[in-house]
């Protein structure tokens, strides 16, 4: 759906993925017309609403540092993470690569369930000295629920189902006994499968009784869960394949340019039309300067590509779509993910010396399938 930067925290990009907003209103809506009238009757609508949006956001905050403390941990261990992404379901720390350890894994695991614990007592904390000392009923009442959400949020990612923290606790364990990281991905992975045909089956059922919200929301996340676990596994498998391949392996080399000159006419005329390419490397003076693609110009009128170059719709040449030959390929293939363009060019002391898409990569990925 797309995401947005929210900001930084201890070097680590915060997104929150547009799919985020349906939950968060979902939320607000329960605290400010179900959950706090129900609780704490006698209060103006206004009330209800300022403590379903201070739940509601601290409620956020909370999956926030549960995230951090993972991407902290993760940093120790030498890790690569780009980023916490907030969305629907919750939130998820991206790295760059797997642990390479079972003891690293169950740290970096079992760090975020104790997080939502400690999350749990300080709400708590505040509920009690505050309900001791007479403060406000919001106040009281927004930390008790908090207190509550987090100890469900610590449970909740303690199942033994892959990718939750219970499933990637459960692997490290398994890894440790098997020494076998493989055979312990794919038994969590399965534990998370069978996970969530459990909450779908068990959301079905409530529907069915008369639990329709609820219901619909188990199915959801159950099914959620259920293709989590398999691209978790799809994920750690490509990882491992990938293992030691450098961008070289995978690229075309000497890929065919074009002028940053170029009106729009041209381009399409003589080159998009005429090739099976979606995208083509600018070359001005020998020198790489930057990427164009079919994409950028569609979003240009058509009666109108006589007037505009190649340069006015390129992606400028920045470190996001540009790779050195000798980098991983797992490095890569991130960096093609986080792309709009889809592809990189790899560049050799500001030369350019190939092109790199995701079906490149799969080509690859596929030969060496194939070759044992």
């Amino acid at each position: 759906m797309g995401s947005f930067r929210l900001g930084a925290i201890f070097g680590f990009e915060i997104r929150i993925d547009f799919s985020w907003f349906i939950i968060f209103f979902l939320i607000l809506w329960t605290f400010s017309d179900a959950v706090f009238p129900h609780q704490y009757p006698g209060l103006s609508t206004v009330a209800y609403y300022a403590m379903g949006t201070a739940g509601a956001l601290l409620f956020f905050a909370s999956l926030i540092a549960h995230e951090l403390s993972h991407s902290l941990v993760a940093r120790t261990k030498g890790i690569p993470v780009e980023g916490i992404t907030l969305f629907i379901f919750g939130g998820m720390a991206r790295t760059r690569m797997d642990a390479e350890s079972p003891a690293d894994e169950f740290q970096i695991a079992g760090i975020g369930p104790l997080t939502s614990l400690l999350l749990a007592g300080l709400f708590y904390l505040v509920h009690w000295i505050g309900t001791a000392a007479g403060w406000s009923t919001a106040v009281t009442g927004v930390a008790g629920y908090l207190a509550l959400w987090n100890i469900a949020l610590a449970i909740f990612n303690l199942l033994p189902g892959f990718p939750l923290d219970g499933g990637r606790v459960f692997r490290a364990i398994v890894w440790r006994i098997t020494d076998d990281a493989d055979k312990a991905t794919r038994w969590a992975s399965t534990g998370g499968k069978w996970l969530g045909y459990i909450l779908v089956a068990w959301g079905v059922v409530s529907v069915f009784t008369g639990f329709l919200l609820n219901g619909l929301w188990l199915v959801f996340i159950g099914w959620f869960l259920r293709n989590a676990a398999e691209a978790g596994y799809q994920q750690f498998v490509m990882r491992a394949a990938l293992g030691g391949v450098r961008a070289y392996h995978a690229m075309t080399r000497a890929p065919e340019t074009v002028p940053p000159d170029l009106d729009l006419r041209s381009l399409v005329d003589d080159h998009f039309m005429r090739r099976r390419f979606h995208a083509f490397p600018v070359v001005d003076d020998g020198r790489p300067v930057g990427l164009v693609t079919l994409a950028r110009v569609k979003d240009k009128p058509r009666d109108e590509w006589s007037r505009y170059s190649v340069r006015d719709v390129m992606r400028p040449l920045d470190d996001q779509i540009a790779v050195a030959s000798t980098d991983p390929l797992t490095d890569v293939l991130e960096k093609i993910n986080d792309t709009d363009t889809r592809r990189v060019l790899v560049i050799d002391d500001g030369q350019l010396v190939g092109i790199i898409t995701g079906a490149d990569i799969a080509g690859w990925l596929k030969r060496a399938k194939e070759l044992g």
